[in-house]
C-alpha cells in the first residue's frame, strides 16, 4: 500500500473500500475497511457514505407488535398492530382501527390466497382486504364421515378442523330410519343443520348427549346409486383444538401439490410441533395433518425455503439437531411430510430475525448471522456463518432473542431493542473464507438510531419502500421517496455518521513515522449539502482523537437553497479537504472522517496521506 514518491516520501491510498471491520484490532483490519463506522453504508459502487434518514408518518399510545401487506381487489392495502387493536393505513391516511381484542405481544403475518393471515399467540386473524376477524369464525367445517349407515360406521373422509368445533356426517338412507348415530355427541350449545338430499330442513329434534338426530320423517332411500341422503352438520367441541393453533406466533407457507399451504408453529406450550392447513386456504388445520420435529426441550424458532424443501430451525441447546427438512407432496389426495434430520450444533436464537438474501437463508445464532448452505462435497445441508466482519460488536448486544430482520435494497437488515441495526451488504462481492467449500461472509455495517421494533418492506417497480414500527406507537419510513437533503435526517435530526482508516503502523511499526503537512486530504463525495470533519488519532497524540480540518463542501443548487450558508460552487465533482496539519513521529495513526449534521449527504471516495519515515522507534 505505501510506495516511493520521491527521495523519502511516501504515500498510502485507502480507496477501494469494503464495509466495517469489528472482528479485530484496528490495526489489523484490511486497508480497505474501516474499524470505526457507523451509520455509513456502501453507495451503489461500493463507496461509503450516509445512510439514509427516516421519518415519523403515524403515532399511537401504545407500542406497533406488527406491520403487514397485501394486495386486494389490485389495490394494496396496509396493517399495523398497535396496542390491542389492528388499523388499516398509508403514508397519507392515519391509521383507522377495524379491529380491536389483539393481544399485546409480537404478531407476524403471511399473504395467501388474497388474504392475509396473522398469528399472535392468542388468536389467529384474518383480513380479506375490508375487514379482519378470527380465522375460526367463518372456518371450513369437514366431511368427517361419508356412508355412514343410521347406526354408525361408514367411511372416513376428512380430518376434524381444530378452528371450528363443527363437523358433518353424511348418511346413507333407506326411507324407514329416523334415528341417526353421529360420530360424537352434540356440545350443549351450538347450532346443529340437516340436509335431505341437498334441501334444508329442521323437521328434527336432538339428543345431544347421545349424539342421536332424530328426523321427524324418514328421509327416503336414493333413486340410484349409493348417494347420501342425509348430511348432519354439529358442533361437538375437542378440548384443546382451538388453542393449538391460536397460540401459535410463526407461520410461514409452503408448496404442497400446486397450491401453498400455511405452516403454523410457536405454540409455547408445544415448542417442537407444527401444523400444516389442508388447503390453501388456511381456516382448516386437519387435527392430524402435523409433525413433531426433533425434540420437545427445543422450540421451533423460524423456517427457510431451501430448495423443494422446508428448513425447520429449532432453538440451540448444545446437543440436540436443530435445523430439519422437510419435503412434501400430494399421495391420493392425502398429503405425505417426510423430515430428516439435517444439522446439530447451531440453532437460531430469534424468531424474528429469519429472511433470504439473494436465496442465501439467514437467521440469527448466538454466534451471529448463519445461512443454511450445501456443502460443495457431500451435497449435505451445513450452516456457514455470514456477519463475521460485525460479530463482535453484534454478539455483545442485549436483548439479541427479540431481533428483527427484513430484506431492503440488496440487504439484510437485522434491528435490536437499543435502536442499532446490522446490515449485510448482499450488493457487493462476497469475500472467501474457502471457495472450495463455498463459504464466504458479506460484507458488514452497522447503523444507529433505528428503532425499529417490526419491519415492512412494499416494492412497487423498481422501487422499495422500507417502513417500521417502534415501541413508543411510531410508524416510520426511510426517506427512499425524498428527493431534497432532508431524506439525511431522522426525523429532522442529524445522523451522526463516522469512517475511519485502520489504525495504521504503514507496514512497519518499529520505524516512527511523521505525517507531512501537504499533501495529505481527503476526496468528498459531491452533495448538494454536505461538509466533513476530519480527525488524527495516534500513539503520538496518547491514542486521543485530534480535529485537523473541516469545511462545508455544498454545491449551489437554487432547488434547495441555504441563505446562511450560500455558497457559488457548482463544481459536481469530488472536492478535497485537505489536512494541512504534520504529526510528528508516530507508530501508528488512524484518520477519522465525520459528519454530524442534518440535511447533509455524505460519503468519501479516497483518503490519501504523504508522510516520511525517521529513526527506529526505541519504544
Amino acid at each position: 500500500m505505501a510506495k516511493k514518491t520521491g527521495v523519502s516520501i511516501r504515500q498510502s491510498v485507502y480507496k477501494t473500500f469494503r464495509g466495517a471491520d469489528f472482528s479485530t484490532d484496528p490495526s489489523l483490519v484490511d486497508y480497505s475497511r474501516s474499524p470505526l463506522c457507523t451509520n455509513i453504508v456502501a453507495d451503489g459502487g461500493g463507496m461509503p457514505q450516509k445512510r439514509l434518514g427516516w421519518r415519523k408518518l403515524w403515532q399511537k399510545d401504545k407500542p406497533v407488535y406488527g406491520l403487514f401487506a397485501g394486495r386486494f381487489d389490485g389495490a394494496e392495502k396496509k396493517l399495523a398492530h398497535i396496542g390491542t387493536a389492528l388499523y388499516a393505513w398509508d403514508d397519507e391516511t392515519a391509521p383507522t382501527e377495524i379491529l380491536t381484542g389483539l393481544p399485546e405481544r409480537r404478531s407476524r403475518a403471511a399473504y395467501l390466497a388474497g388474504k392475509l393471515w396473522i398469528v399472535t399467540g392468542a388468536g389467529f386473524y384474518v383480513y380479506d382486504g375490508t375487514a379482519a376477524h378470527r380465522a375460526s369464525q367463518n372456518a371450513y367445517v369437514p366431511t368427517t364421515v361419508i356412508t355412514r349407515s343410521p347406526t354408525g360406521g361408514g367411511q372416513s373422509y376428512e380430518n376434524v378442523n381444530m378452528l371450528t368445533p363443527y363437523r358433518k356426517n353424511a348418511f346413507q338412507t333407506d326411507g324407514t330410519a329416523t334415528d341417526f348415530q353421529l360420530d360424537g355427541d352434540i356440545d350443549a350449545t351450538g347450532t346443529v343443520r340437516a340436509w335431505v338430499f341437498g334441501e334444508e330442513t329442521t323437521a328434527f329434534t336432538l339428543d345431544r348427549e347421545k349424539g342421536i338426530i332424530k328426523m321427524t320423517t324418514a328421509p327416503a332411500k336414493p333413486t340410484a346409486g349409493s348417494e347420501d341422503g342425509l348430511v348432519v352438520e354439529f358442533p361437538h367441541t375437542v378440548e384443546g383444538y382451538t388453542d393449538r393453533i391460536d397460540k401459535c406466533t410463526i407461520i410461514t407457507t409452503y408448496g404442497i401439490g400446486t397450491n401453498d399451504r400455511a405452516v403454523l408453529s410457536g405454540n409455547e406450550e408445544l415448542p417442537n410441533v407444527d401444523w400444516t392447513s389442508g388447503m390453501n386456504d388456511p381456516t382448516y388445520f386437519p387435527d392430524l395433518l402435523y409433525n413433531e420435529v426433533g425434540s420437545e426441550a427445543t422450540a421451533i424458532l423460524g423456517y427457510c425455503r431451501l430448495g423443494r424443501s422446508l428448513g425447520i430451525v429449532k432453538e440451540d441447546n448444545g446437543q440436540d439437531s436443530t435445523i430439519y427438512l422437510r419435503t412434501a407432496e400430494l399421495q391420493d389426495s392425502e398429503i405425505a411430510q417426510p423430515q430428516q434430520q439435517a444439522v446439530a450444533g447451531v440453532g437460531s436464537i430469534a424468531p424474528g430475525s429469519f429472511a433470504s438474501l439473494l436465496d442465501d437463508p439467514l437467521f440469527l445464532s448466538r454466534n451471529g448471522v448463519m445461512a443454511v448452505a450445501t456443502n460443495s462435497y457431500t451435497s449435505e445441508k451445513i450452516t456457514q456463518g455470514r456477519s463475521f466482519y460485525v460479530n463482535n460488536r453484534l454478539n455483545d448486544e442485549p436483548e439479541r432473542e427479540k431481533a428483527e430482520a427484513v430484506i431492503w435494497n440488496g440487504m439484510y437488515m437485522l434491528a435490536l431493542p437499543n435502536g442499532h441495526v446490522y446490515a449485510l451488504d448482499g450488493r457487493q462481492n462476497k469475500t472467501y473464507r474457502s471457495a472450495a467449500l463455498g463459504d464466504y461472509v458479506y460484507e458488514g455495517y452497522y447503523f444507529e438510531n433505528i428503532p425499529a421494533s417490526c419491519w415492512l418492506n412494499r416494492r412497487a417497480g423498481a422501487e422499495e419502500s422500507l417502513y417500521f414500527g417502534t415501541a413508543d406507537g411510531r410508524i416510520c419510513k426511510l426517506n427512499t421517496d425524498i428527493e431534497d437533503m432532508s431524506r439525511y435526517s431522522d426525523d429532522g435530526a442529524a445522523i451522526s455518521a463516522v469512517w475511519a482508516t485502520k489504525y495504521d503502523d504503514d507496514g512497519t511499526p518499529a520505524v516512527l513515522k511523521t505525517l507531512l503537512k501537504r499533501g495529505c486530504c481527503v476526496t468528498i463525495k459531491p452533495y448538494a449539502r454536505s461538509s466533513a470533519e476530519v480527525y488524527i488519532r495516534a500513539d503520538r497524540t496518547g491514542g486521543h482523537e485530534k480535529k485537523v480540518a473541516g469545511k462545508p463542501m455544498d454545491i449551489l443548487d437554487f432547488s434547495d437553497i441555504d441563505f446562511e450558508r450560500i455558497t457559488f460552487n457548482t463544481d459536481e465533482s469530488p472536492q478535497e479537504i485537505f489536512l494541512n496539519r504534520k504529526v510528528k513521529n508516530y507508530k501508528r495513526l488512524q484518520i477519522i472522517v465525520r459528519n454530524q449534521e442534518p440535511n447533509e449527504g455524505f460519503g468519501i471516495f479516497q483518503i490519501t496521506k504523504h508522510y516520511v519515515t525517521g529513526n527506529y522507534a526505541k519504544r
